[in-house]
């Protein structure tokens, strides 16, 4: 039996480890929004540095904060990818008892614990959990997510739109090689409010199939790495691109819906704008949507997560998007697609 001493010398009891010290702290701004984030471990603030240091503050809103330990024991190994659930405003990561995180979204508080093995290892960690818990917190009160690559010419903003495969990495690298500004390969976040036709994306990254350097033959001396989300290709971080113009935000002048085909010369038409608008909502019912704070208790609150007013907000701010040019760009060659891309936005149209 443990003595009085002993229990006096133990106290206060910490099951919770609730109290368990964060020394270390970064105030970070990713996608332009303020994040604190507080950790036991500088494993965690060189990987939050690493995914969203270079990002400027872009808007005034509320800080988000993070606290994440690193357990002082645990597998050597990493564990299985992790599963999200949610309810209300909570939503939890969880790989095992030993990696997890939990996000209060309508708060702008998320916590979490992961194993030495996981903190060590960057790429699993901040794909898995850091960058995940960052965007739970963000998205859903402040943008909507559209399904686009971006790229810019002369400050004039292009969303490249369309489904896997259609070729929306490939077509804003090949544009990108040719001197335009690199916005996002594949996601971009049209901000809820306020916005007009800005969006924001990251550009510190490039992620590209495996068979890219059929097309980008400089590509052949990079290493093909198993990516976080279980493919092979490449994930290049765009500093280490020679003259790769980048930035973190524009405003859309053009949303473009990319049809590849096997064969035939690059032509761009008029696209119909409820046509372009039912594909860009659609995504949107795999995002969530709430309100910066909860009101009174009942069936509102219980669906704060797929909130009828803020999903509205999100609708809105794509219909906006979508009051620039929207056309259809037929190709199958880069070259020509670009062409055609540099024509639209030359002649104002």
């Amino acid at each position: 039996m443990q003595s009085s001493t002993e229990e006096t010398l133990s106290w206060p009891r910490d099951p919770l480890l609730y109290f368990v010290d964060f020394p270390f702290r970064v105030n970070l701004y990713p996608f332009g929004f303020a994040l604190e984030l507080t950790s036991n471990s500088l494993d965690v603030i060189a990987a939050a540095q690493q995914s969203c240091g270079p990002f400027p503050k872009l808007h005034d809103a509320e800080t988000i904060h993070l606290r994440i330990g690193v357990s002082e024991t645990g597998a050597g190994e990493l564990p299985q990818p992790p599963v999200i659930r949610g309810r209300r405003d909570l939503i939890t990561i969880i790989s095992d008892a030993a990696n997890f995180g939990v996000c209060d979204v309508t708060g702008g508080f998320a916590f979490g614990w992961v194993t030495p093995a996981v903190a060590a290892n960057s790429a699993f960690f901040r794909y898995h959990f850091l960058d995940l818990m960052t965007g739970l917190l963000l998205a859903p009160i402040h943008f909507a997510i559209v399904h686009a690559a971006c790229v810019a010419l002369n400050g004039h903003g292009v969303l490249l739109c369309g489904h896997s495969r259609a070729g929306k990495s490939t077509l804003s690298f090949a544009c990108a090689q040719r001197g335009w500004t690199f916005i996002s390969d594949d996601a971009s976040h049209a901000l809820r409010k306020n916005g007009g036709r800005t969006v924001i994306g990251n550009p510190l990254y490039l992620r590209l199939r495996e068979d890219a350097p059929a097309l980008f033959p400089q590509l052949r001396e990079r290493a093909v790495v198993l990516r976080q989300n279980g493919e092979f290709g490449f994930e290049i971080p765009t500093a280490t691109l020679p003259g790769f113009a980048t930035a973190f935000q524009c405003g859309i002048d053009h949303a473009v819906f990319l049809n590849r085909r096997p064969a035939g010369p690059a032509t761009i038409t008029p696209f119909p704008r409820d046509e372009a608008l039912r594909r860009l909502e659609n995504v949107l019912e795999y995002t969530f949507a709430c309100k910066p704070s909860v009101g009174s208790r009942g069936q509102q609150e219980e669906m704060a997560l797929a909130n009828p007013e803020a999903r509205e907000e999100q609708k809105a701010s794509i219909g906006e998007l979508l009051t620039a040019g929207v056309y259809e760009l037929c190709y199958s060659d880069l070259d020509s697609a670009v062409d055609c891309l540099e024509s639209l936005v030359r002649s104002g149209s």
